[in-house]
């Protein structure tokens, strides 16, 4: 089966400005994809095959 991660146009947006806070947030979403593309039931299901996933970010400070 082929699965695509298809990011909203307000999750990019909203990712944008945190990549210029957490410049580390840009690695850690393409370590993501590559984790989905891999197996993409990962994360808390939710219902209706969509599932959350936390991303952990290393603060700057």
């Amino acid at each position: 089966m082929n699965f695509s991660v298809i990011p909203s146009d307000k999750f990019k947006k909203d990712a944008k400005r945190l990549i210029k806070k957490y410049p580390s947030l840009k690695q850690e979403l393409a370590e993501l994809g590559t984790k989905l593309a891999l197996n993409p039931d990962l994360g808390t299901p939710l219902g209706n095959d969509t599932f959350k996933i936390r991303v952990a970010v290393k603060s700057k400070h």
